[in-house]
């Protein structure tokens, strides 16, 4: 075969594959952290009403999945943690649950929390232990949603008001190795084509004269 001929298949080859692969743009990621409330943690009865309480603000984002995929850190909720008396007897460690909807792209789940709070006579401590991912499945890439976790200290005999930063870890994936290709990806692709068949032509052309 003539190495031009061979040449212009190996190309046509080639934009084959350019217009099989992935496209390397993606509409962007925007996530909603709903936000929560709790109160009266450890609290037995006999204490300052609301005492302890720990609020997550919501918050959201946006990233873009074709410079983001992987795993990436997002801070969820600025938290307050408000400490205070809690009652006689209430020393100890006292698990609770909560949750909060995470939105990604108009799609909304419950993400499932726990934590332990620990009382005592000077210090409330705040732990926020990991969930079970959460999974969100688009038709080109998933996203997986967990907390990381962490803790609030909260010193004072007489209480007080403490803050931080809730993050959660999302692993973005690609699912759908083959989407359509995108409109320019096809016309360079007609263009490679199309220079194989003239090839082709004129090769046959040559033969017959």
């Amino acid at each position: 075969m003539h190495v031009l001929t061979k040449a212009s298949l190996s190309l046509a080859v080639l934009l084959v594959a350019i217009g099989m692969a992935p496209s390397a743009k993606a509409d962007p990621i925007t996530i909603t952290a709903g936000g929560f409330s709790l109160s009266n943690l450890g609290n037995n009865g006999g204490g300052n009403p609301g005492s302890d309480s720990l609020q997550g603000a919501s918050s959201f984002t946006t990233t873009n999945p074709a410079a983001g995929l992987g795993t990436f850190p997002f801070a969820m909720n600025l938290l307050t943690f408000t400490t205070g008396f809690t009652g006689f007897g209430s020393r100890g460690s006292h698990p609770f649950d909560f949750s909060q909807p995470i939105t990604i792209n108009g799609v909304t789940q419950t993400l499932l929390m726990s934590g332990v709070i620990d009382i005592s006579q000077t210090v409330d401590t705040i732990h926020i232990l990991s969930s079970a991912p959460l999974t969100f499945n688009f038709s080109t890439f998933s996203v997986d949603v967990s907390v990381v976790p962490m803790d609030i200290v909260g010193a004072g005999p007489n209480g007080g008001v403490f803050s931080d930063v809730l993050l959660g870890q999302f692993n973005v994936r690609m699912t759908n190795c083959n989407p359509v290709p995108e409109p320019a990806t096809l016309s360079l692709l007609g263009i490679g084509i199309a220079g194989v068949a003239a090839k082709l032509r004129q090769r046959r052309r040559r033969r017959l004269t």
